[in-house]
């Protein structure tokens, strides 16, 4: 493919899984309260000539499709700007996208971005509100600029996509914004909805932080009125958890869609979905169905939200609950004498979030083949006589379950296979307690005593719970066979 040439098909990869990121310089014209980047970052950084062509043949060799020329704000570095367009179509990348906030563009220059092979534009229209958008810019003029730039790529048969970063005085009004994108600009058909990143200058701004479960209603309404209007709406990284108005647009989730990607191998390249180290889960996403195609909320949402207005769309029930079976969000594959092929092709079959294995046992290599397979969780159905490194069955079951707890620890959370062990207790307290420990000491995720409540057993259990503190154990009324 020649430089110039436009993409075989279309003016956007379709395709989250091979874009690279090119940050061309960290220069800014604007001054935004809500920007992640340090704050400390030297403004006049620019990446060298020589680093930028190795990182741009380095994305061709990869077979990167898309390649994202990103700051800073890029445009402030005009003819350079052109320059690594041109280099990056002549490389071989098919489509070249440019992050911008577009308040630089005018007709002449887009007309030349898309001489030089630019195809798409990712364009920073905070608000269809002036002073909301010039607000979180920092800069007045700021909205009436940029909506000049985006006239002027469109102009320029350059696709672009909005990307407003919604923020607590955005938080009811996303569905208004969609409404005036559609009229104001009719020709834009897809919205990256991002929410702000609570670190970097953002840091020291945390009043900009929405509130998640008000996000998530406005959310809702901006789905239906863009499907009304035929604008797509995502939810990428920087995004929303699936709980906060996604639940049932998953595969307009870049999490959901990494994940999914990865348990199907579709993509060797992609390893799953993982945290990167700026989000986490809390305690509603332990009962979530959907843990394994989402990567949670920001920390600083948990440590300065607490979380508020996150709760699981669907829970995940486990195998013993009477709802467990008809659960929505979740499989359940039975193996009571153990892993089998038919086992794990039943697990690779299965096409929801949650992925349960019932079995008595285990043997060696079942943990690596349970994950291959697709499995997310394991619940282990045992008693006092084979929970026990006394018994054979019960060697080799422990034996595998150090290895599974050994490579969770690796793992972000969706990614771990977690592990519930069922267990039917004795009359004895003895060796119901050792049991426990057992299971604690090897890094068991939950323990349920299968046994008929009464006054001991409540006991027992408090006893257990002052001992351990964190101890998830609980009684539940033993499965019907």
């Amino acid at each position: 493919m020649t430089g110039n040439s436009p993409p075989d098909a279309g003016s956007v990869d379709s395709d989250h899984l091979t874009k690279g990121l090119l940050r061309l310089t960290m220069a800014c014209n604007e001054q935004c309260r809500f920007c992640n980047l340090p704050a400390e970052d030297d403004a006049t950084q620019a990446l060298g000539d020589d680093e930028a062509r190795a990182a741009v043949q380095a994305f061709a060799a990869a077979g990167q499709r898309t390649l994202t020329l990103s700051g800073g704000e890029p445009t402030v570095q005009r003819k350079r700007l052109i320059d690594w367009v041109k280099t990056a179509r002549e490389q071989g990348i098919p489509f070249v996208e440019l992050q911008t906030n577009a308040v630089l563009l005018d007709d002449d220059y887009a007309e030349a971005l898309r001489a030089a092979g630019l195809t798409s534009a990712f364009v920073a229209l905070l608000s269809h509100d002036p002073a909301i958008h010039d607000d979180l810019m920092g800069r007045t003029g700021a909205h009436a600029a940029c909506l000049t730039g985006i006239d002027a790529l469109l102009k320029a048969a350059i696709h672009v996509t909005l990307n407003p970063v919604l923020t607590h005085s955005m938080q009811s009004l996303v569905g208004d914004y969609v409404s005036y994108v559609s009229t104001r600009l009719a020709s834009v058909s897809s919205i990256s909805l991002s929410v702000v990143q609570p670190h970097g200058r953002a840091a020291a701004h945390l009043d900009l932080l929405p509130d998640y479960g008000v996000l998530a209603e406005s959310v809702r309404s901006a789905q239906r009125r863009a499907e009304d209007a035929g604008i797509e709406l995502l939810n990428p990284y920087c995004g929303l958890p699936l709980c906060a108005g996604w639940e049932h647009a998953t595969e307009r989730c870049v999490e959901a869609i990494e994940a999914l990607a990865a348990r199907r191998k579709e993509h060797p390249s992609v390893p799953g979905l993982t945290n990167r180290g700026d989000k986490r889960h809390g305690e509603p996403c332990r009962a979530c169905a959907w843990r394994t195609r989402c990567g949670g909320a920001w920390h600083a949402y948990w440590d300065h939200r607490a979380g508020q207005g996150l709760k699981p769309p669907e829970l995940r029930l486990e195998p013993w609950e009477p709802e467990a079976h008809t659960a929505a969000g979740q499989t359940i594959v039975q193996a009571h004498q153990g892993v089998t092929a038919e086992t794990v092709a039943s697990l690779a079959a299965a096409t929801t979030p949650t992925v349960w294995l019932v079995t008595q046992r285990l043997n060696h290599g079942d943990g690596l083949r349970l994950s291959s397979a697709g499995c997310t969780d394991l619940a282990l159905l045992t008693d006092l006589q084979q929970w026990s490194e006394h018994s054979a069955t019960g060697r080799d079951t422990i034996r595998e379950l150090r290895q599974i707890v050994r490579r969770n620890e690796a793992l972000p959370p969706q990614l771990k296979l977690r592990t519930t062990l069922g267990l039917e207790p004795s009359r004895s307290f003895e060796r119901c307690y050792g049991a426990v420990r057992l299971a604690t000491a090897l890094g068991v995720d939950a323990i349920r005593l299968l046994a008929p409540p009464g006054d001991r057993w409540t006991r027992f259990l408090a006893a257990l719970r002052s001992e351990h503190e964190g101890l998830d154990v609980t009684l539940v009324e033993p499965p019907k066979s």
